[in-house]
């Protein structure tokens, strides 16, 4: 006889035979007890959690013919015949590859007639997220208002791709994945009846490979009883799997912490001659320190032994790292599987990736941290004293005691701004630079750029539309002969496209459609505005144009510290 796979074996063939679903086997075992059917269910969780070992179990017990306490019998004709699954009243429809409309419009006209061997027709959809819009339609009212003999199950792994109209005409039922430890006693009873030896951390490797799915532990378990000769061992899981052991990762994490590039690299090369998966071997790591970070923050948390065994090695290696270590390292991991999805060389990424751990960033050196907080509390005592030092000298010139520079009596005294502060909303390009563009402005070129400013924006875009986004309310206002300057009315905008990454993206699409380099200078409308002005004033020489108490106030604390506001 033909060998048969354990989870075909081992399928539920009662409620009671279901493990890690209780709260939806009690439900329905009370619904059948009391008769209280409904005519659609809808069974959704994660994948080998039973939903549809579930649903062939609900269409025999509704057909059982000596039900026992809301349980089928599995001794009466048809029980047999439908776990058999020669019972044409009850049909497993893959709706994967019975998506279309034409397969839902059968059903729904073949619902009409009453079932022919048993007492229900039961209609199982498997993977019921498949079906196509038209099909759903097409099943909305024989769903909501089916023959009273007839009873729907959907079941699926995506609910959220359901139509809600579909979703409120089923009773949802909820399957969680299955425990750790519950996993684990069923593969100890499925080893027992096998009269197989196995490791007890094998049966541990075996259940968190499955990630809570029934179907996949078994099928993981089978392939290792056949690769073993005697016993299942935890180093055939981690063989036939690809994984690698706590202990190498113990080992590698300890040689991170120690920034012992040279052996870390060793340490992955023997990983690479193995054979294992770049990416596999990532993930994992990631998952070692995510252990070890909930061990230092929540060590009695039950999550933890789902994934690592908690040993001496490993609560050693724990102490070597420090909270801010852990979060850059599980951030790198985490950034590097990103990357890998779209990267052609996975290990080259993975060695790039443990040498960034291997070397200390910014936030986790402390003394470094704390000397640059020294500086900046240096620095904010150095720049109260400037201030106090200033308020000092404006009292002694509102009291007369300190005398101004004397000033042409002849001329009116003419006030302009020096600078716009940043903190008042202006932009952080100098100043005395887009003045130097506004007097030597080339008119020509002016109007060339802004003839191209669409097609400027259109390159801009190919590149990356967020790019285009910050700049197309910007309106280029003057050229010169090495840069131009674009004016703009929100500041975010304006302060925005000064930044190195996007400011050098858009002076390569200006040399790109102008054929020459410039230089972007971002301002404000009104410091433009105020630019203007003050090249228009050509005859008068800036000395004579600044207020002498405002330069005063500049020589005492500096420009960067003096604002002025009309």
């Amino acid at each position: 006889m033909a060998y048969t796979a354990l989870y075909r074996v081992y399928r539920p063939q009662t409620f009671q035979d279901v493990v890690g679903q209780e709260h939806v086997t009690i439900t329905l075992r009370n619904a059948l007890r009391e008769g209280r059917l409904s005519h659609a269910y809808l069974f959704n969780g994660p994948r080998g959690t039973g939903k549809t070992s579930a649903a062939k179990i609900m269409s025999k017990a509704v057909n059982c013919e000596q039900p026992i306490d809301g349980e089928p019998c599995n001794e009466c004709g048809s029980c047999r015949a439908i776990t058999s699954g020669s019972v044409t009243d009850v049909l497993e429809i893959d709706a994967a590859s019975n998506r279309g409309v034409e397969e839902i419009r059968d059903i729904r006209d073949k619902v009409k007639f009453a079932p022919s061997d048993v007492k229900y027709k039961v209609y199982i959809i498997d993977e019921v997220h498949m079906l196509t819009t038209e099909a759903f339609n097409a099943l909305l009212k024989t769903l909501e208002e089916p023959p009273s003999h007839v009873i729907f199950i959907l079941a699926t792994t995506e609910p959220h791709k359901l139509p809600a109209t579909i979703i409120s005409r089923c009773q949802r039922f909820d399957f969680h994945r299955i425990p750790l430890k519950v996993m684990v006693n069923l593969l100890q009873k499925i080893c027992q009846s096998q009269g197989v030896r196995v490791e007890e951390q094998a049966l541990q490797l075996v259940a968190k490979m499955a990630e809570g799915g029934a179907r996949d532990a078994l099928s993981l378990l089978d392939q290792a009883i056949s690769f073993s000769r005697d016993e299942v061992r935890a180093s055939d899981i981690m063989q036939i799997t690809g994984t690698v052991s706590q202990t190498y990762f113990s080992v590698l994490a300890r040689s991170i912490a120690e920034r012992d590039v040279a052996q870390v690299m060793e340490q992955f090369d023997q990983i690479m001659v193995q054979g294992k998966d770049p990416e596999q071997f990532l993930h994992d790591f990631l998952y070692y320190y995510r252990d070890m970070l909930l061990l230092k923050t929540a060590p009695q948390l039950e999550e933890i032994v789902e994934r690592t065994m908690i040993d001496d090695q490993f609560s050693h290696v724990a102490e070597l790292y420090g909270f801010p270590e852990l979060y850059a390292a599980i951030e790198t991991c985490n950034q590097a599987l990103s990357q890998l999805k779209w990267s052609t060389y996975a290990r080259v990424l993975v060695e790039l990736t443990l040498v960034k751990l291997c070397q200390p960033t910014a936030q986790q050196a402390g003394a470094p941290a704390a000397a640059a907080v020294q500086v900046n509390h240096e620095e904010v005592n150095g720049m109260a004293n400037r201030i106090r030092v200033l308020e000092e000298r404006l009292t002694q010139v509102l009291q007369g005691q300190v005398s101004l520079p004397t000033q042409k009596s002849e001329e009116p005294r003419k006030v302009e701004p020096k600078r716009i502060a940043a903190a008042g909303g202006g932009s952080r390009t100098s100043m005395n630079r887009v003045r130097e563009v506004a007097k030597a402005m080339d008119e020509n070129l002016t109007r060339q750029v802004r003839g191209q400013w669409s097609q400027i924006l259109t390159d801009l875009k190919k590149v990356k539309i967020q790019y285009q986004a910050w700049l197309v309310n910007g309106q280029p206002v003057a050229a010169s002969s090495d840069s131009v300057v674009v004016t703009f009315t929100s500041p975010i905008h304006c302060d925005k496209t000064m930044e190195p990454e996007l400011k050098g993206v858009v002076e390569r699409v200006l040399q790109s459609v102008l054929g020459r380099p410039l230089q972007l200078l971002s301002i404000m409308e009104e410091e433009w505005q105020s630019v203007e002005q003050q090249v228009g004033q050509k005859d008068t020489p800036a000395e004579e144009q600044q207020d002498p108490f405002l330069t005063e106030a500049i020589k005492l604390v500096g420009e960067d510290l003096v604002e002025v506001k009309d």
